[in-house]
């Protein structure tokens, strides 16, 4: 071939080389636009929602995680009693945010002075924002946030891109908090941008069936993803917080921040903000946010859908109102301040959160939770709580049928917690229409303890199963457990023993091993006559009388016959002596079934003498010989 002609189809290869480059290349850039700009792809949640009972609630809002019938609530630190009490007076505060950055788009801000006219229609993950004249980092990671000092907190924003620092900003995190309870009711509205269709609405995208809404409150970095709010809820929730810190309280630093997304409508727009501590007790004074007097600081447009994810509307432009909080103004007291650890939050119908977050170094980290064996699972995902072989549903005392895992067998309500432990009427209220047993009245209720009764004999032992090191927990240690936190390959786990069948298992009725109260002295028999041996016991349930014909060597068992009766009573009845009894030796075993950690004692052993009784008659009176 000639040269030339080869030369000439290489050019021609190269040529075809460059133009399929170029257009990859532009391929890749109208991907990477529509990427950056539009935000097609689809967001998946990086948070996994458990349902660790398999009931349909997920954990956040399941008030009885493990459904054995004990609220979470009562295994758990990290719950709180939510008050139905009625909350003290509320103060206004109208502490507004003035201005907002995010990463929509890389980076986007928006003030009340000069509201952005590009309203965001995507993820917009907030950034900062400004309120009472301070800025304050919330955490999120983006290249317009400035570490001066390396410190690995924000401390000013690059607003113009050049890489210097143009906004001097408080060095906080912040992180949405997730409601306890369930949201069932209102509409979505998502960001129009999120499921690919700019001219209508085609979700939906996080949830199927759309119930329930609580992911759209904390989805994101840090939960803090302003693409998400909730629409006609009118209702109340309580969110878990951590303690309050002392250094937090009167700082001059905001620490809770509450957002609304709505286009108010005539009427009364407002956030009730209560502190509560544990036991669902009112904290100080409540606060008000009206969201009409609070001005606008962006704007979003958003999809809308219903429960049932059918479309509501398309490419609505909405204002974005949002308030911060700070500790003093719920005007606590000294022994308050760290007990706040919910709040209560009753939102009006016309009021759309997107989310609710606070200032971590406002408050305790999160609570550590319950896990009393410490077997690794928390007491309100634990079947077993103190891994004594019994089940916790059993051990609760509330007495209905379990399955062979320990949990509770029938319908459960919007609570999660199984209707058959709560009161005809009260199915969803969280509430359970019994006292959870503690047997010995010591404050340790009987799922956490190892000796319910405090009678010195494990519940293991006394429930019928095997303690091999007689530490109380169910077979040899070290045991292995399972997801659901019970002992396996050590038996255990079936109906734990009644010894005296009367209805209360023996771990649950406090016992000891028989007690003799006087010991038997050696008696004297008269040949040819009656005679009673009685032993005088306490905590006695069953009498064996036993014989020993040398000299103490050996004993057998009586049985009731012609010479002897009550063989199995506090009483030995001797029908009538003999001589050939002489030197014998009785004795009692007494047996309590109820205490198997030492259920027997022997009585001290009797010895016999046998004499002869003669009685003679003369005239008036009579005589009595003994030989």
């Amino acid at each position: 071939m000639p040269f030339k002609l080869v030369r000439n189809k290489f050019r021609f290869s190269i040529v075809k080389l460059v133009i399929l480059l170029c257009v990859l290349s532009v391929i890749n850039s109208i991907y990477s636009f529509s990427k950056k700009y539009f935000h097609t792809e689809k967001y998946i949640s990086t948070e996994v929602l458990v349902d660790t009972d398999g009931d349909g609630l997920t954990d956040d809002i399941d008030k009885d995680d493990d459904n054995d019938g004990i609220p979470d609530l009562m295994e758990d630190e990290c719950e709180f009693s939510e008050s139905y009490a009625t909350p003290p007076p509320s103060v206004i505060s109208d502490n507004s945010v003035t201005a907002i950055y995010s990463d929509f788009k890389g980076y986007w801000s928006s003030k009340t002075s000069s509201v952005n006219p590009t309203a965001f229609d995507g993820h917009s993950t907030l950034l900062a924002f400004e309120s009472m004249g301070k800025t304050y980092a919330t955490g999120v990671v983006n290249s317009r946030m400035i570490d001066i000092d390396n410190n690995g907190r924000y401390d000013g924003i690059d607003t113009d891109g050049d890489g210097v620092k143009d906004v001097n900003i408080e060095e906080t995190t912040w992180v949405a908090v997730k409601p306890v309870t369930r949201i069932t009711k209102g509409i979505r509205l998502e960001a129009r941008a999120l499921d690919g269709n700019l001219t209508n609405a085609s979700g939906p995208l996080l949830t199927s069936g759309g119930i329930p809404f609580n992911p759209y409150l904390y989805e994101g970095e840090r939960g803090l993803d302003m693409a998400y709010t909730i629409a006609n809820i009118g209702n109340t929730w309580s969110f878990r917080l951590g303690g309050s810190t002392a250094a937090a309280y009167n700082d001059g630093v905001m620490d809770i921040l509450l957002t609304q997304g709505a286009k108010l409508t005539a009427g009364s727009n407002y956030n009730r903000l209560n502190l509560l501590d544990a036991n669902g007790n009112y904290l100080g004074n409540g606060l008000e946010i009206i969201w009409d007097n609070i001005p606008i600081v962006g704007e979003s447009i958003v999809d809308q859908y219903n429960p049932d994810d059918s479309k509501h509307a398309a490419n609505e432009r909405k204002g974005l109102r949002f308030a911060a909080v700070e500790l003093s103004e719920f005007n606590l007291t000294s022994a308050e301040i760290s007990k706040a650890v919910a709040f209560r939050l009753e939102i009006s119908s016309g009021a759309d959160p997107v989310f609710f977050a606070v200032n971590e170094s406002s408050f305790t980290p999160g609570c550590v939770s319950v896990d009393t064996d410490g077997d690794g699972i928390p007491n309100s995902l634990d079947l077993d709580s103190d891994n004594d072989g019994i089940f916790d549903a059993v051990e609760s005392g509330h007495g209905k049928s379990i399955n062979s895992e320990g949990k509770v067998i029938g319908a459960v309500g919007a609570d999660g917690i199984p209707n058959s432990v709560q009161a005809t009427g009260q199915f969803d209220s969280g509430n359970i229409n019994y006292s959870i047993a503690d047997s010995n009245e010591d404050n340790v209720l009987d799922y956490m303890s190892l000796d319910s009764d405090s009678d010195g004999c494990n519940d293991v032992i006394e429930a019928g199963f095997l303690d091999e090191d007689n530490d109380g927990i169910l077979g040899k240690t070290p045991v292995s457990v399972n997801s659901l936190g019970i002992i396996i390959e050590q038996g255990g786990y079936t109906t734990p023993r009644d010894g005296d069948a009367d209805g209360v298992f023996d771990f649950r009725k406090k016992s000891s091993q028989p007690t003799i109260s006087f010991k038997l002295q050696n008696k004297t028999l008269f040949d040819g006559h009656a005679s009673n041996i009685t032993i005088l016991a306490d905590n006695v349930t069953n009498y064996r009388w036993q014989l020993s014909t040398d000299a103490g060597n050996s004993f057998v068992d009586l049985v009731d016959n012609d010479v002897y009766a009550g063989v199995n009573s506090k009483t030995l009845t001797i029908k009538k002596a003999e001589f050939s009894m002489e030197g014998y030796k009785y004795r009692v075993l007494l047996e309590n079934t109820g205490y198997l950690c030492s259920p027997y004692n022997s009585s001290t052993e009797v010895t016999v003498k046998v004499r002869v009784k003669t009685v003679i008659m003369n005239r008036n009176r009579a005589y009595r010989v003994i030989k």
